[in-house]
């Protein structure tokens, strides 16, 4: 009896750990600054000729990254990454080429970085998040052209909306690499803009805040502005 008492305690060690190992997820900081810029390096030498806007694979952040990937491990991503680019010699990058790609990947959709490098053994334990649900009342950037009417701010060719955990303004090296972001088709009207100067009007910017809906109107109650260097059309 109590051979099977201990033998019962340690299966159930054993499922709590796995169970905890399966609840892991991408926004809970499974990679680290370093390696995303790595990984930055690695996608502007083989991925970013044809993931860009008007470019013959798709852009890999925002909407289509998540609906892509939502509920998928990291591992699915990562096997998706390296039997498929770069598209004229799929799986001639290392491993850790390939796992530096991922973790920027996870950069440019808002997932936080950690203390921790992803490493290939790892991939498996960690899911994308669901995207199920709305993103209304969730803490957002999103990238797009400022502009100003009377008492009334908006940002038009906005990229989609991607959750963030950080209200503060874009670092450098953040702000460096949103530029890169292509424009897109959303609007939204910020709310709560208080001087922004006069020659950021008609600039790329990147906005966050949190993100609401009036009717078919799109808002982000603005914790954060910083602007980029591209210039709008």
């Amino acid at each position: 009896m109590r051979r099977a008492t201990v033998f019962l305690f340690f299966v159930l060690i054993a499922a709590s750990q796995f169970a905890s190992a399966q609840d892991k997820t991408a926004d809970q900081g499974v990679y680290t600054s370093a390696q995303a810029a790595r990984g930055a390096s690695v996608f502007e030498a083989h991925c970013v000729t044809c993931h860009k806007e008007g470019g013959t694979a798709p852009v890999l952040a925002g909407a289509r990254f998540t609906k892509s990937f939502a509920d998928s491990t990291l591992l699915a991503v990562f096997t998706t990454i390296q039997t498929t680019m770069p598209r004229q010699a799929p799986a001639s990058l290392t491993g850790t080429e390939y796992v530096d790609a991922l973790a920027y990947l996870l950069k440019l959709n808002g997932y936080p970085d950690g203390m921790t490098e992803l490493a290939v053994g790892g991939l498996g334990d960690i899911k994308v998040p669901g995207q199920g649900g709305s993103l209304e009342f969730t803490l957002v950037h999103v990238v797009g052209c400022l502009a100003q009417m009377g008492r009334t701010w908006t940002l038009s060719q906005a990229t989609d909306p991607i959750r963030t955990r950080a209200p503060e303004p874009a670092t450098d090296a953040e702000a460096a690499d949103l530029d890169r972001v292509p424009f897109g088709q959303r609007s939204f009207r910020l709310q709560q803009v208080y001087g922004a100067p006069p020659g950021w009007m008609g600039q790329k910017v990147a906005a966050k805040g949190f993100l609401t809906r009036s009717g078919t109107e799109e808002r982000v109650n603005v914790t954060s502005l910083r602007t980029l260097t591209t210039q709008c059309s």
